[in-house]
């Protein structure tokens, strides 16, 4: 059996499986709440017990109203965090309920979960408004699939499923009924090719190789699995998914890395996880989505970004403490290597923000059977991602400093102009970091996305060439030279010349030179020469406070101090007459890194900056000023020009 996916005047053919494959009936992950013998077994744990004050107090919440004029700031204003606040709000009481009745299984939480299924299922849109554009679906047009209703959408088919048999016959058929015209019917018709042109442009993620794939393929597809009759129909959508997850795995390095960072790697291949599950259960077994050998290469890439001290390296849209989810590497070592779980059979009822992926952590430890104690593995020296220029240095001793480079490119997903930056550790904290994402607006993904400071080059430590930050695109590239790996000392020297199109360059390289004796070091060299005299400078995103110890004409020393004794010192040398400044990069609702640059303080048509970079002696800035910061405009007038030409 074929069915066609249909882009425009592309078709792509499909392979069904045989429909006779499939349950006879729509089934979920875990099991419905009518199965007290499944729910009973966690109904006196410790996460039950939490699983219901946590619907206690949602019962005793009232359920937030939608705001038609939080979901229009998008469209006024460009802000997104006020309605996504509150929409997050009104979907949690939802879950949260949903999980107490369950647990519970005495319909006290019923009246509540239908009094919110009511208010959901009168939100005129549940795209999220980012994402409708014009606010077409507001006002009424044609319902499609993004990352909100393919979540929540998911969310309440789930719902309807686990509580089929205590929920008021017209309150089902009010979310069955949205279901299908809101997310699971027009997944079906673009997968037939029936869909409207607007809808099937809606969709492009189903084609593309990032988080957004793999989240609304597992929203559309689960809400298919656990609500539609027919066998041939989620034979068809599990086919569907099939093709999908391959495009979205073309999406990582060979080596495994994740270039949207940590963070998205929880969500996305999270979310590709999730979906591998639930495909995995309904095919009993036959449609594996781990089977693939990239699968085990990418669920181990993020274990070997930790630098120490659960500190990981915010690259890209990272949050500066985001570090692998703890149950999702628990599930994968489990379904790949067969590791023991730990925690008990009832510890996802404990946390999480999405229906769907606690159940399907519950009905896995409830498969794994015996619950053991996981252990943590050492980690190497080093890990080295070849493809994608990443490189994480460690130290000998626990103690010591630890950091982490990229090369890479800048066509990356959720992509900073960031080719060359570096994250160094010390005492548990980024001391000099890249900062991660930021707030999330209208700008963030737009054509002004890198004339914001943070998201550019400026925002990095990084240099700036001839006044000229990075050029946005694939041609800025990373290009290793040479690598040199021992006990002792670890050396990367890498071309980054290619990210300064037009800035006249013959050569620049960067090396790094980590070096393990006592508390471990780094040393980051940038060489240059030009085809005539042009400036030349480079910087350190420090997470904390700089201070001066001393400057002359080709040599100064800096220290930086991020709070608990975790301060570097940073000793510096030019080629010729070196100039430093301060400057505080805004990042409107993060925290503002403070940029140290370093430059030369005349055009010059070859030459180097030095830095060597050290723990500090606790108490080192005691009685020491604070360098001055000087002001950066939030907006860049030119994405490739650099504020102050520093």
């Amino acid at each position: 059996m074929m069915c066609c996916l249909v882009w425009g005047t592309v078709v792509l053919a499909v392979a069904a499986a045989e429909p006779l494959s499939w349950p006879e009936r729509p089934e979920g992950p875990g099991r419905p709440a009518s199965d007290r013998a499944w729910w009973d077994v966690m109904a006196r744990t410790p996460e039950s017990t939490a699983a219901i004050q946590v619907a206690e107090k949602a019962l005793n919440t009232p359920m937030p109203t939608f705001d038609a004029d939080r979901y229009l700031d998008f469209t006024t204003n460009g802000d997104r965090t006020r309605y996504q606040a509150i929409n997050s709000r009104r979907w949690g009481r939802l879950k949260d309920l949903v999980i107490g009745e369950c647990v519970e299984g005495r319909s006290r939480f019923v009246p509540a979960i239908e009094e919110t299924v009511e208010s959901l299922c009168g939100d005129p849109s549940w795209v999220l408004p980012a994402h409708d554009p014009g606010a077409g679906v507001f006002k009424g047009g044609h319902p499609f699939v993004d990352l909100g209703v393919a979540m929540n959408g998911y969310q309440m088919a789930l719902s309807a499923w686990l509580l089929e048999d205590r929920l008021a016959p017209e309150t089902l058929a009010m979310m069955r009924e949205n279901v299908s015209r809101r997310l699971t019917g027009p997944v079906l018709k673009t997968i037939d090719g029936t869909a409207p042109a607007d809808v099937l442009k809606g969709h492009w993620w189903a084609r593309c190789n990032h988080n957004w794939n793999a989240v609304c393929t597992t929203g559309a597809v689960g809400a298919i699995l656990v609500s539609e009759a027919s066998p041939e129909v989620r034979s068809k959508a599990i086919a569907w998914a099939e093709a999908n997850m391959a495009a979205f795995l073309s999406g990582f390095g060979k080596d495994g890395y994740c270039s949207e960072g940590v963070g998205y790697w929880n969500y996305g291949f999270g979310h590709f996880t999730h979906l591998g599950e639930i495909v995995r259960a309904h095919s009993k077994g036959k449609v594996d989505l781990f089977k693939s050998a990239a699968v085990r290469v990418i669920a181990a890439a993020p274990l070997n970004l930790e630098m120490a001290d659960a500190v990981y390296p915010a690259f890209a849209d990272c949050g500066l403490g985001a570090a692998p989810d703890p149950s999702l590497v628990q599930l994968l070592q489990w379904r790949l290597a067969g590791n023991p779980l730990s925690g008990s059979s009832a510890a996802p009822l404990a946390g999480g923000t999405l229906l769907y992926m606690t159940l399907a952590e519950l009905a896995v430890r409830r498969e794994a059977g015996a619950i053991g104690s996981a252990s943590r593995p050492s980690l190497p020296l080093r890990s080295w991602f070849p493809e994608s220029g990443v490189c994480v240095v460690r130290p000998s001793e626990s103690s010591g400093l630890s950091a982490a480079w990229k090369g890479g490119n800048n066509a990356e997903h959720h992509n900073h102009n960031d080719v060359g930056t570096t994250v160094i550790a010390w005492k548990g904290r980024p001391v000099i970091a890249d900062p991660g994402a930021m707030v999330y607006n209208a700008r963030t993904f737009s054509k002004d996305r890198y004339r914001q400071p943070i998201m550019s080059s400026f925002g990095h430590s990084v240099p700036v060439v001839a006044s000229m930050l990075q050029a946005a695109g694939g041609g800025s590239t990373g290009k290793v030279v040479s690598t040199q790996f021992t006990a002792t000392s670890d050396e990367v020297v890498m071309d980054l010349s290619s990210a300064y199109p037009g800035a006249g360059l013959k050569k620049l390289d960067r090396t790094w030179t980590y070096q393990r004796p006592a508390n471990g070091a780094l040393v980051i060299e940038d060489r240059f020469e030009f085809e005539s005299p042009a400036s030349f400078s480079t910087a350190l995103m420090g997470m904390g406070d700089w201070f001066l110890v001393h400057a002359d004409k080709s040599e100064a020393a800096f220290l930086v101090d991020a709070g608990r004794d975790a301060t570097l010192k940073v000793s510096v040398t030019f080629s010729g007459s070196g100039q430093w400044q301060v400057h505080e990069v805004p990042n409107p609702g993060k925290p503002a890194p403070k940029r140290l640059g370093l430059r030369l303080a005349t055009p010059s048509a070859k030459g180097w900056i030095r830095m060597h970079i050290l723990p500090a002696a606790a108490g080192a800035t005691k009685g020491r000023n604070k360098i001055p910061t000087a002001p950066v405009p939030e907006m860049l007038e030119d994405a490739r020009k650099s504020p102050f030409g520093a």
